[in-house]
């Protein structure tokens, strides 16, 4: 039985393979194709354990499209968990026996370690624990296949904490079987991307290097703007030296990045002190393709639920 509970579960064969159908339905659905014929009374619990505007409407979508349903929590309110009788993984089990697949997020779970102990249903993270978003990771690198069809070569920029970016760590995991060239500005040191990310970076054949944002927003295809909220935990004196040093993306930006090229707000895009990582004035340019997250955040999603139960498509 097949999990996704990070982007190293499938191989450079399984991610094209999960980009194939994701497009598949991408272009289906456009023209008004229903594959509610897939999935027909199948069932994904959405157990989400911490907050989520995104992803789970992401999740829950998906399976509908198929022709299946869900059912779900959010937050721990009202659980046994709450109430301390129970832990999370006597909850996950509980639940097992009513769903084909099941899609977690929690802060620090190790789903992973987890699922390598037998769980039923096959796993997917929807961001869960502190490493990675694995659904993210390849709606990303898909909206990117969508504006240049071939990823080899391309060249992305990275702007904000790396270090505490679930999303964006699963994103240059999945970009790097397709030799890309990675820029970084963190902003400050401490945030840039953890050593053994770089690691796998490097192992699957793509570049990454450290620069500034100046130096590079002019060269690169796809450019991230990375979410500014640290995780839990982190030194409060690094947050004040980044809010210092940070510069939200402008419009002035906007006029050094390529024509063609595409920009990636992730979301939320709040600071700590109450900033927004790309100001509202830059919305409106073309380039800024963010909000096309959800959708193929969807036919990801559809692409994962069909692959793990072994639907043909």
């Amino acid at each position: 039985m097949k999990n996704f509970t990070r982007t190293e579960d499938f191989t450079k064969d399984e991610h094209l393979e999960i980009i194939r159908r994701a497009e598949i339905f991408h272009d289906g659905i456009k023209n008004k194709k229903s594959f509610a014929h897939l999935c027909p009374g199948a069932v994904i619990a959405t157990e989400f354990f911490q907050e989520s505007t995104r992803t789970a409407a992401i999740i829950q979508a998906a399976m509908i499209r198929l022709g299946g349903g869900w059912f779900g929590i959010s937050g721990i309110k009202g659980t046994y968990l709450e109430s301390g009788e129970e832990d999370l993984e006597d909850t996950l089990n509980a639940v097992a026996p009513l769903c084909d697949v099941m899609a977690v997020r929690h802060k620090t779970f190790d789903l992973t370690s987890f699922a390598e102990k037998g769980f039923r249903v096959p796993l997917i993270n929807a961001m869960c624990g502190g490493e990675e978003h694995s659904i993210a990771g390849i709606a990303y690198t898909l909206i990117s296949k969508k504006y240049f069809n071939e990823l080899k070569g391309m060249k992305v920029g990275l702007y904000g904490m790396s270090k505490s970016s679930r999303p964006i760590k699963a994103v240059v995991k999945v970009m790097s079987y397709f030799g890309v060239e990675f820029y970084e500005d963190s902003v400050i040191p401490e945030f840039k991307m953890p050593e053994h990310i770089v690691r796998v970076i490097e192992k699957n054949g793509s570049v990454y290097k450290q620069e500034k944002l100046d130096d590079f927003i002019g060269k690169v295809d796809h450019l991230f703007v990375i979410e500014g909220l640290p995780q839990t935990g982190e030194d409060e004196n690094l947050i004040n030296k980044f809010n210092e040093l940070f510069v939200p993306i402008s419009k002035e930006h906007m006029g050094k990045i390529l024509k063609n090229a595409i920009v990636d707000v992730i979301e939320p895009r709040s600071t700590t002190d109450g900033r927004l990582v790309a100001l509202k004035e830059t919305d409106d340019d073309s380039r800024m393709v963010g909000k096309e997250l959800l959708e193929m955040g969807v036919y990801v999603t559809m692409a994962v639920i069909t692959y793990l139960l072994d639907i043909e498509v």
